[in-house]
């Protein structure tokens, strides 16, 4: 049988226990957590896709009744129409969406794993929807409770490398190797390249806005909403990239010819793993050197010399991350309807899913973007200047 498990909600950062991990530097022995569910992410999110008084933090600590923690989680409740939605802290922020946990003396199975979340229901406020995605199997080796109940496979699955092998072994798997080589080797011949790691907050701030500028562009390119839109995405990363370098999180790379910044890479650290977050490079003339390519690939060896055992790729499953990975972690969602409110909000949801999934929406969607940031002047004078939260 289970051990007796007790349950405690904190609605803020502040109150949680000293046993919630802060950083990688900064955590108990026992955790097992991906960096999206450390305080120092969570702080950053909650300034920024959280500000408003729009989400309520629900952290989340389960611990056995001597008081040994068995598992913490980062949930959020927000109110979108008539619905109360609880979800993980994430917005499209978090790759992973798990809970910290702790070894305990007993095999998790679906029985006991149901049990666990009605205790944790039990504790939480009133709710109508339970949208949990995006669920691995395993953290750090230990098994999810939360996966043992989830009721369908998330759309899409997070990738990664396997650092732990030979770089002989790793190159060779690389795509079109030779013909990278060859790119670069022609890159080099415009000017002095120059790969970089960040390690100056003025550095820090240059290459930030030259990635978000540069996302923004295939943002526009495509046809899709972006940081012109998605403040709140803007937001976290102004001020989560000086957070997470005072924590020593975050791993900025860039890439020069001569003395333009051509190429740059934003991704969190935890220990010896490395999660890719933005990619950004110059387009037009610099577009047929595969920049992005070139970047991805200096930032794969310096992590392999440096000692990291994992590259994450995060999660989707585009044709690039498939060819590049070796690695592929599938995920599980979770949906529970509670109440009328979350019924209709749901039929609502799905009513939307399958207009969009039409060839005319398709069609049309994208001129809507067209339109709107005619009308609303440019996002370039967002990002000029320091980007500081």
């Amino acid at each position: 049988m289970m051990m007796k498990l007790s349950v405690q909600v904190h609605n803020s950062l502040e109150t949680v226990s000293k046993e919630w991990p802060v950083s990688s530097a900064d955590a108990p022995a026992n955790a097992r957590y991906h960096v999206f569910q450390t305080l120092t992410f969570l702080r950053v999110w909650w300034n920024s896709f959280g500000r408003g008084g729009a989400v309520t933090p629900c952290l989340m600590e389960v611990r056995e009744a001597e008081g040994r923690p068995v598992l913490f989680a980062p949930f959020a409740l927000s109110k979108r129409g008539l619905a109360r939605i609880l979800t993980f802290a994430d917005a499209d922020a978090a790759d992973y969406n798990a809970p910290i946990l702790f070894p305990v003396d007993y095999v998790w199975t679906r029985e006991r794993a149901a049990e666990l979340w009605r205790l944790i229901v039990e504790a939480l406020p009133d709710f109508d929807l339970v949208i949990a995605s995006k669920m691995p199997e395993r953290v750090g080796g230990l098994l999810n409770p939360l996966f043992l109940i989830a009721n369908a496979p998330n759309d899409v699955a997070c990738h990664g490398n396997d650092l732990r092998r030979p770089w002989d072994e790793i190159e060779r798997a690389i795509p079109f190797r030779k013909t990278l080589l060859k790119r670069m080797r022609a890159l080099g011949r415009v000017g002095a390249l120059d790969y970089f790691v960040v390690a100056d907050e003025q550095d820090n701030d240059e290459v930030l806005a030259f990635v978000l500028r540069q996302k923004q562009r295939r943002f526009e390119e495509t046809k899709v909403p972006g940081f012109d839109v998605d403040r709140e995405k803007y937001a976290f990363f102004q001020e989560g990239t000086h957070s997470f370098a005072r924590a020593r999180m975050l791993h900025l790379v860039g890439l020069k010819v001569g003395n333009e910044i051509v190429g740059a890479m934003w991704g969190l650290v935890q220990d010896k793993v490395y999660y890719a977050i933005l990619i950004g490079s110059e387009g037009s003339d610099w577009a047929k050197y595969s920049i992005g390519r070139i970047v991805y690939y200096k930032t794969l060896e310096w992590l392999h010399a440096a000692g990291f055992e994992y590259m994450d790729l995060g999660i989707g499953d585009e044709p690039w991350k498939l060819d590049h990975c070796d690695t592929t972690v599938p995920l599980a969602q979770m949906t529970v309807i509670r109440t009328w409110r979350g019924r209709w909000y749901m039929r609502r949801m799905r009513a939307l899913e399958s207009l969009r999934g039409t060839v005319l929406w398709r069609k049309i969607r994208p001129f809507k973007w067209v339109v709107l940031r005619r009308l609303g002047g440019a996002f370039a004078g967002h990002t000029q200047g320091r980007c500081r939260g």
